[in-house]
C-alpha cells in the first residue's frame, strides 16, 4: 500500500501508462480513501494507493521502500511493456540483466522506485542461488557477475511486425514478485527477515550494504540495502511513500506458527482482519494472511 499526496496525478500516471483500472474505492479506519489498482483481466489488484493529502514529506535518508517489482511472465512481455511504455513518454532511469531475471527501472509521479522484470528460466538461477562460501569477496565478485546490461536487441527481437507497431503495456499482466527496501541498519534487517520470520538468506553483501532473501527457493522476496539509508531516520506512519506491504501464506498452520514465533519474541505484532501485522526493525509494517497464490509469501504492495 502507497500512502500518496497527489491523487490525481498518481491516478494519471497509472491508469494512463500502465493501463491499471480502479477495482474498489472505500474509505479506511482514517476515513482517507483507498483505491486498489489492477489490470483489466485480473480481479487481483496491484497496487493500492491510501490518498492522504497531509501526508508527511520524508527525509532523505528515509527508512521505507527502495522500490516494488512488477514480474511479468515472458520476456516478450517486457519487451512489450518497455515499448509501449518508452512510446508513451516515461522516463525510464535504468536497465539490468541480472542473469536470473532483466530489469526496467523507473518511478512513479510521487517517486516511488519501480522495477518491472522477467524471470529467466530457473536452470538459468544457479549461479545466484548457489550458497556462499567462506571466501568474503565470494558474494561481492558473484553479485558484480549477475549485474551486466541489458540487451535491447535481443529483448525487442521477440516481438513480431505487428506488437512492434503496437506494443501494449503488460499484456499478460504482472504481479508483485518481489518488494526491495530501504533499511537503515543491514546486519539488524536481515537478522529479523531471516531469524524472526524465517525467510531464507539467498545473498548477504555488507561490504556493499545489501542483502537478498526468499522463501521456497526464488531468488528474492526482499530486498534490502542502506545505499542511501545507512544510520538514517526509520519509517513512521503517515509519511509519504510506502504504508505497508502484504506477504501471503500458504495456510492457517503457516500463519499459526508465524504468530506463535512472534508472540516469543515481542514484537508488537497485532491481528487485524485475519491476517497479522508486525512492524520491521525500521517500522515498516508487513502484513501476513493466507493467501490464494500458487507460489507462497509473493508480497503485495
Amino acid at each position: 500500500m502507497l500512502r500518496v499526496l497527489d491523487l490525481k496525478e498518481t491516478l494519471e500516471f497509472y491508469r494512463g501508462a500502465f493501463g491499471l483500472t480502479v477495482k474498489t474505492e472505500y474509505l479506511d479506519e482514517d476515513g482517507l480513501r483507498v483505491y486498489e489498482l489492477g489490470f483489466p483481466t485480473s480481479s487481483e489488484p496491484l497496487l493500492i494507493l491510501r490518498h492522504d493529502p497531509n501526508a508527511r514529506i520524508p527525509r532523505p535518508d528515509f527508512a521505507g521502500l527502495y522500490h516494488y517489482a512488477a514480474l511479468v511472465p515472458t520476456r516478450k512481455s517486457l519487451a512489450s511493456t518497455y515499448q509501449a511504455l518508452r512510446n508513451s513518454g516515461l522516463a525510464f532511469e535504468g536497465f539490468a540483466d541480472h542473469t536470473v531475471s532483466e530489469s526496467l527501472y523507473l518511478h512513479d509521479v510521487e517517486g516511488n522506485g519501480i522495477e518491472i522484470y522477467a524471470d529467466r528460466p530457473r536452470e538459468a538461477w544457479s549461479r545466484f542461488m548457489t550458497p556462499p562460501t567462506s571466501n568474503r569477496d565470494a558474494d561481492i565478485r558473484r553479485f558484480a557477475a549477475l549485474n551486466k546490461p541489458l540487451d535491447f536487441a535481443s529483448l525487442l527481437g521477440e516481438l513480431g511486425t505487428e506488437e512492434s507497431a503496437r506494443p501494449r503495456p503488460f499484456p499478460d499482466g504482472a504481479r508483485i514478485g518481489h518488494v526491495h527496501l530501504r533499511v537503515t541498519n543491514l546486519e539488524r534487517s536481515v537478522e529479523f527477515y531471516h531469524t524472526t520470520l524465517g525467510l531464507d538468506i539467498v545473498a548477504n553483501v555488507p561490504e556493499i550494504g545489501a542483502a537478498f532473501l526468499s522463501v521456497g527457493g526464488y531468488h528474492q522476496h526482499i530486498g534490502m540495502n542502506t545505499w542511501h539509508s545507512q544510520g538514517g531516520n526509520q519509517h513512521t506512519r503517515g509519511e509519504q511513500g510506502l504504508d505497508k506491504f502484504t506477504m501471503f501464506v500458504p495456510n492457517k498452520q503457516v500463519l499459526d506458527q508465524l504468530r506463535s514465533r512472534l508472540l516469543a519474541v515481542s514484537h508488537g505484532m497485532r491481528e487485524e482482519g485475519g491476517g497479522l501485522l508486525v512492524a520491521d526493525p525500521d517500522g515498516i509494517e508487513i502484513e501476513f494472511r493466507v493467501g490464494k497464490q500458487t507460489s507462497p509469501r509473493i508480497p503485495e504492495i
